[in-house]
């Protein structure tokens, strides 16, 4: 019987990040959509902070062009509609935009103010991860 993944009609597109390739996630899709891949790159961001506008392009390439296989994904969380969010995950409004790095929901690591496409797309290809299996007993 496969995973139930309820949190994909909560999911919305976001017109900043403007691909499909990137989900948008919420409070309520947070922890369900990150516990579901293997490994997780998300974005924190404000859409009016210059900084985070320099950086999304290379998110979004870096999403497009980065292999899917073995539940490999990119997120988004945008910290002016989902402060306490961004809050619990230390994602503050000075620090933005910030990636952090998370394997089957867990939090790996914090990367700030990555703006090459290559070494983003190096976060995401180079974790490694243990399959669902891994964690049964």
């Amino acid at each position: 019987m496969g995973i139930t993944r309820s949190y994909t009609k909560r999911i919305k597109y976001d017109k900043f990040i403007g691909t499909r390739a990137i989900m948008t996630l919420d409070e309520q899709s947070f922890q369900d959509y990150l516990s579901d891949q293997s490994i997780a790159l998300v974005m924190f961001y404000n859409p009016r902070d210059p900084e985070s506008q320099r950086s999304k392009p290379h998110f979004v390439k870096a999403a497009k062009t980065t292999p899917r296989e073995n539940r490999r994904a990119f997120a988004a969380v945008n910290c002016l509609k989902e402060p306490e969010l961004c809050a619990s995950q230390n994602a503050y409004p000075e620090l933005l935009p910030v990636l952090k790095l998370y394997a089957r929901g867990k939090f790996v690591s914090n990367h700030g103010r990555v703006l090459d496409y290559r070494e983003i797309r190096g976060l995401v290809e180079d974790t490694p991860f243990f399959p669902h299996k891994a964690f049964r007993e």
